[in-house]
């Protein structure tokens, strides 16, 4: 393995060694990178899990990987077919592409509905950018701030992206024995998307948990399965690890895993109250922000949110 003679120092993402041969590049907020991603040393291959938001990021992660360990990148790791884990693919079109049947059809679909919206809609950056020149409120005005930062970013390589599906597909779960370590992509169900894998290395008792773990970030339950992801998360803690990669936000630990759950309890807690005191959408008042999630990142989301789960209740649909 070779070791960079310098810092790798990027605009969209810082790197973290959470192992020997093991790096955690973790997304700076509104850079472009959006999600983190997981940079492994196998012994005689370099595997990458997730691929970022856009082109820039991407190749900035390719670069990294080059310069860490001197070599190609070989295999790459999709955890869900959400466009901020996936955007960098093309990057990797010399290396192996995974993920399950699920993530690899979706991805297929959604990345062709994306780039229609975003192509088709040449003014969406301009829009949040007046939003944020209207905004008061700081924590919102973050966000939107952090928002277009993504959004021009994407925009400057629109024209150049090339949607890139996995090449090789899994179900259950498929592991890679190197030299240096064994790593394991898991399928865990529906619980943040309609797939969600994780990277988990058990030689290094550390688990890249993409989206199904947001560490002092509000998840967003819009594409998944709430009451699912609380039961996925109750099995990840299961698992015998001692740092873990969230989708967003910095490494965390068990603990994490844990607070993320208790969140996602109180919110379907807080969602099936409110439906009892009313049916109707429009009479119901959003609590502010529980306080042990107060300072968490994308705090609008908690809003979002409970709206989405109140939606599914009137709509019969179960939570």
């Amino acid at each position: 393995m070779m070791s960079p003679t310098t810092p790798i120092q990027t605009p969209y993402f810082t790197l973290e060694q959470v192992a020997d041969g093991v790096y955690a590049a973790i997304a700076k907020n509104g850079s472009g990178a959006m999600s983190n991603a997981g940079i492994i040393d196998l012994g005689e291959q370099t595997l990458v899990f997730d691929t970022m938001y856009t082109l820039q990021a991407g190749q900035a992660l390719l670069d990294a990987a080059h310069q860490l360990f001197g070599r190609p990148v070989t295999l790459v790791g999709n955890s869900h077919f959400h466009m901020d884990h996936v955007g960098g693919n093309q990057l990797f079109k010399d290396a192996a592409i995974l993920s399950t049947k699920t993530t690899r059809s979706l991805m297929i679909e959604r990345s062709q509905q994306f780039l229609k919206f975003a192509r088709s809609n040449p003014g969406y950056p301009e829009t949040v950018k007046q939003r944020l020149e209207q905004e008061t409120d700081v924590q919102k005005r973050q966000e939107l701030s952090d928002q277009l930062g993504d959004l021009l970013t994407m925009d400057a390589s629109l024209s150049s992206i090339v949607p890139t599906p996995p090449t090789i597909t899994f179900d259950g779960s498929l592991t890679l024995h190197g030299s240096k370590r064994t790593a394991v992509l898991m399928a865990m169900g529906n619980g943040h998307s309609a797939c969600d894998s994780v990277l988990y290395l058990p030689d290094d008792q550390v688990m890249f948990a993409a989206d199904l773990l947001f560490v002092k970030s509000h998840p967003s339950v819009q594409t998944g399965n709430a009451k699912e992801w609380i039961k996925i998360l109750g099995q990840m803690n299961d698992q015998s690890f001692h740092k873990v990669v969230p989708g967003h936000g910095p490494v965390g630990e068990k603990k994490d895993v844990l607070a993320l759950r208790q969140y996602l309890l109180e919110l379907v807690e807080k969602a099936q109250a409110l439906h009892v005191v009313t049916c109707s959408l429009e009479q119901i008042a959003i609590p502010s922000v529980p306080e042990p999630y107060a300072e968490w990142n994308v705090s609008s989301l908690y809003r979002q949110n409970l709206q989405h789960l109140l939606h599914q209740l009137s709509t019969k649909i179960m939570i």
